[in-house]
């Protein structure tokens, strides 16, 4: 007996797709099923308000975001575990920044605006203290120049333990 997902997807798609998003076969057979479960549109397009109830996504602090971003409008199952990849455990911790920077940034430049920025870190779990520090990194940064990139954001949240808090958790 196999996998849902080896009921539906040839051995070349699930290898190709493992390939591409690092998922385990049976990370990729839970996620199907869950993918597979979800109410759709008339035009069979998965609703967003489904999207934000699968496990690892509804767990994620940056969830509305990721979402909206990167996973609806849904393109089908292989599109939904691609913009899963960027935040499961194991990926290195710059490309986990960089895909929360694409989160946030609307224009597409590859840069955040202060707002952005501001809005970005109010969402990340941090505490108190810690976003008072993120803060001030960040004003010092803005008072040099209008926008943020990347190593930036990285200066910005160092010290935070944001490698496991901005991975997807499976329960």
């Amino acid at each position: 007996m196999g996998s849902a997902a080896s009921h539906h997807l040839s051995a070349e798609e699930l290898s190709d797709i493992q390939g591409e998003t690092g998922f385990s076969l049976a990370r990729l057979d839970y996620l199907y099923g869950h993918y597979q479960a979800l109410d759709r549109d008339p035009e069979d397009r998965v609703l967003r308000s489904e999207l934000l109830r699968v496990p690892p996504v509804a767990w994620h602090p940056l969830a509305e975001r990721l979402v909206d971003a990167m996973l609806h409008p849904s393109l089908g199952f292989r599109h939904f575990v691609r913009g899963l990849a960027h935040f499961q455990r194991g990926e290195p911790l710059d490309r986990k920044l960089a895909s929360v920077l694409r989160l946030f940034d609307e224009d597409g430049d590859g840069l955040l605006s202060a707002d952005q920025c501001h809005a970005l870190l109010v969402r990340l779990p941090a505490t108190r203290r810690e976003l008072r520090t993120m803060r001030y990194r960040l004003n010092q940064i803005l008072a040099e120049k209008d926008k943020l990139d990347a190593e930036d954001f990285g200066h910005i949240t160092r010290g935070l333990d944001l490698e496991q808090s901005l991975s997807l958790r499976f329960h």
